[in-house]
């Protein structure tokens, strides 16, 4: 007589020639990877084994990993969705992608994902929306759909109810910029700041750190995170042209023991919460020319401070890597000795963008430079002076005049 086999999906339990026993389950292909799962659990009794498969089984169907009498909650699904995305991505955005989806579950986290409907997300919308600024809050809306439309790829619930919300609505918001001659102020002016009352200071390498770095802010659109990491290998002499090879950055990823590293990202520990990492993008790694006059200046500091190699040319008093809120408090004391608007220092990278197309650089070099992946990103950090569309415009438009002299009479 035939052995019955087992129902697929029942699972099994047996004792090994260890004496040690097995429950055993096959879960079925998975709908988003089509691979086959298997949970399992073991234990010297019977009893135990029993009771450590239930407990995964009960965390399975809790999660939504297993299908269960009842659908996951959307907190918990939310955090084991989060467990897989901080393998993929680089610690500033899965910090990032995390708060956006706690302040969710803030809201709404305590409903089911099958009882999820297009008015809960509406809802959790209006609720962020009294407090968060509308950029801010599509962001929060595009997590979420993120989440829900893996729930959907799962098949744990028929369709992201997300697609049937209209996204909160952004208006853009104009970056200021500031004109092309003042830069040049603002640098000149850096000499002038008022000094620092945190201690002692070297006011001469203080306006020399900062002259320097508003400089190839402004000249070389480089990321804040870009110029703090800079080192000398980096200064390269290509075809006779002096430039910056952009290869590496400073980001806060957290203390060590705290940050999670994924192990495909290239990462070393410098101070602190600080970390030496690859650029954002691959089109970041970049070759990035510069004024001969700029060259000459980061030669002389690196000789004059016998800064090695790879190690940094920009640090504060302490030997630190230099910190953002630090170099930001710098310049808007630059901008105020210049009298000039109060613009941020990411706006430097948009000036420079916005240089390139007055100059008539071709778009293939100009997304080169900024280290951007298409024309539309660059395109959003370029803004057309006055000035300069007169001047398109004169040589675009003939005068259509007919030499008549008009008489103008004022009421």
């Amino acid at each position: 007589m035939a052995a019955k086999r087992r129902t697929p999906g029942a699972g099994s339990v047996f004792r090994d020639a260890n004496g040690v026993w097995h429950f055993r389950k096959d879960l079925g292909k998975d709908p988003a990877t089509g691979k086959r799962r298997m949970v399992q659990a073991k234990g010297r009794t019977k009893a135990e084994a029993r009771e450590r498969f239930d407990a995964k089984i009960a965390e399975l169907e809790r999660t939504g990993l297993m299908p269960g009498a009842k659908s996951p909650y959307l907190n918990d699904y939310v955090e084991r969705w989060l467990e897989d995305y901080r393998t993929r991505v680089k610690p500033t955005t899965y910090r990032t992608r995390a708060g956006r989806l706690h302040a969710c579950c803030q809201v709404i986290g305590h409903v089911r994902l099958t009882d999820l409907t297009p008015e809960h997300v509406r809802r959790c919308m209006r609720v962020l929306g009294e407090r968060l600024a509308p950029s801010t809050l599509k962001d929060h809306f595009v997590s979420l759909k993120m989440v829900l439309d893996d729930a959907e790829l799962e098949e744990l619930i028929p369709v992201d109810p997300c697609r049937k919300v209209r996204p909160p609505r952004v208006e853009p918001t104009p970056v200021r910029i500031l004109a092309p001659d003042q830069p040049k102020r603002m640098i000149a002016a850096v000499g002038s700041m008022p000094e620092s009352r945190r201690g002692p200071v070297d006011m001469d390498d203080s306006v020399e750190v900062w002259s320097l770095l508003f400089e190839l802010a402004f000249t070389s659109g480089m990321r804040a995170g870009e110029r703090y990491a800079l080192m000398p290998y980096e200064l390269e002499l290509r075809d006779g042209v002096p430039g910056i090879f952009v290869q590496q950055q400073i980001q806060e990823y957290g203390r060590p023991g705290e940050a999670v590293i994924p192990k495909w990202l290239d990462a070393e520990h410098l101070y602190g919460i600080l970390w030496l990492t690859t650029p954002k993008t691959r089109a970041a790694t970049r070759f990035v020319p510069i004024p001969q006059g700029l060259w000459d200046r980061l030669w002389a500091r690196i000789r004059r401070l016998h800064v090695g190699p790879r190690e940094l040319v920009f640090t504060n008093q302490l030997g630190h890597p230099v910190r953002e809120a630090t170099e930001r408090h710098h310049w808007l004391k630059a901008l105020e000795a210049a009298g000039l608007p109060q613009v941020r220092i990411h706006s430097a990278r948009h000036w420079m963008a916005s240089m390139t197309a007055r100059a008539g650089m071709p778009e293939d070099a100009r997304i080169s430079i900024m280290g951007h992946v298409s024309l539309q990103m660059t395109m959003h950090y370029t803004h057309r002076d006055a000035a300069s569309l007169g001047r398109l415009m004169a040589a675009a438009i003939p005068d259509l005049h007919d030499g008549t002299d008009v008489e103008i009479v004022n009421v």
